[in-house]
């Protein structure tokens, strides 16, 4: 499966970019766009990805850019990928009271559970 549409393009646009800064061991830039169709290999094996990645993909190139002392391998940029946001909050619980009906049916069955647990020990 490859990389989203939008992963793909930052994969570009950042060997793009370190090429530019002509690091030791850079690629010469014909050759960029088979070089990024081996990176999409391998980034596909290390994780699975979204067009939300996008964003975490470039942050990851910008980090190790300004870092960076030669041309990357793609575990170098996974290294520097930030980890996704996390989901958002689940919503409050319902302060509605609980029911009788079932207030009372819970009751009961915390109480056999109690009762059950005396007479085990």
């Amino acid at each position: 499966m490859p990389l989203p549409d939008k992963v793909f393009n930052v994969l570009l646009d950042g060997l793009s970019e370190l090429a530019l800064l002509r690091l030791p061991d850079h690629p010469p830039a014909k050759a960029l766009p088979a070089v990024a169709l081996v990176w999409e290999k391998v980034l596909v094996k290390a994780a699975e990805w979204s067009d939300e990645d996008a964003g975490r993909l470039a942050a990851a190139f910008t980090v190790f850019s300004a870092n960076a002392e030669r041309f990357p391998l793609p575990k170098d940029i996974l290294h520097y990928l930030p980890p996704r946001p996390l989901p958002p909050p689940l919503p409050a619980p319902d302060p509605a009271p609980c029911p009788p009906e079932i207030k009372a049916q819970l009751d009961a069955l915390t109480a056999g559970l109690l009762i059950n647990k005396k007479t085990e020990v």
